[in-house]
């Protein structure tokens, strides 16, 4: 019987390689984006793949599109949320309000637009996979990265407090936190302001998904997966917070 998942932010990066593997997979995949073009493009030569145009801090066009969804392709058997974004002008001090708006209503809302539409069928139907992407700078945080570290705070925060809610439900629940990734979003944070990332790069999309994909394939997976060098990063905030400060603050100088 084929399934079906539902993927946000599939118009590129990470949430791109997400919907194509599925659909390569068999799957039927509702790709969501923001992005219609984008959507065009990961869409390309997968005919069991379907797009839809959606602002998902919008609460009432994710439960349309939802809605839509399970019209068009049935039942949501997997939930995939990569959709996100950032901004990184300045200093705590100094950074547009507006700005730190727009991340917590992408970022957080979003999350919780997306389970709040999903989820309850899945708890009816007493089976589902449910993937939100966190970040380890929600465990992790660094200089000029204030308003998007706190956005991705209150999605684990928002995850570890509905894992208990969900725990018998047959509903499996998976935050991703990747570390910096190689994607167009970690170019975009390069062009507003590179010294907040202290000239490291990043990991690739790919290797953060074949993580993601060795943690589903567990028979329970953990709750929160950290790729690469995401892992030793929460290890040494959670164990040893002053080295992981003092590391950061000899890495990482921000300049406006």
């Amino acid at each position: 019987m084929t399934q079906t998942a539902l993927v946000t932010g599939a118009a590129s990066g990470m949430g791109r390689i997400v919907a194509q593997r599925l659909a390569a997979a068999g799957w039927r995949v509702a790709a969501v984006d923001l992005n219609a073009d984008g959507l065009a493009e990961t869409a390309q030569r997968s005919p069991n793949m379907h797009t839809y145009t959606c602002d998902v801090s919008d609460t009432d066009q994710v439960f349309a599109v939802v809605d839509k969804v399970r019209s068009e392709l049935g039942t949501i058997d997997r939930l995939v949320h990569a959709a996100g974004m950032a901004h990184v002008h300045g200093t705590a001090l100094d950074h547009d309000v507006a700005q730190i708006k727009q991340m917590i209503n992408v970022n957080y809302i979003g999350t919780v637009n997306l389970c709040q539409a999903v989820i309850p069928a899945m708890q009816q139907a007493g089976t589902g996979t449910v993937v939100l992407f966190a970040s380890v700078a929600g465990w992790l945080p660094s200089p000029g990265m204030a308003g998007y570290t706190a956005s991705k705070h209150a999605v684990i925060g928002f995850v570890d407090s509905m894992a208990y809610e969900l725990d018998g439900s047959g509903v499996r629940l998976l935050a991703l936190c990747p570390p910096m990734v190689e994607t167009a979003f970690l170019k975009n944070i390069r062009d507003e302001n590179a010294s907040v990332l202290g000239g490291a790069g990043g990991m690739q999309p790919e290797a953060v998904i074949d993580a993601l994909e060795k943690a589903l394939a567990k028979p329970k997976n953990p709750l929160f997966v950290f790729p690469g060098e995401a892992y030793p990063g929460y290890l040494m905030r959670r164990f040893l917070p002053g080295v992981a400060r003092a590391i950061v603050k000899r890495k990482i100088q921000v300049t406006n």
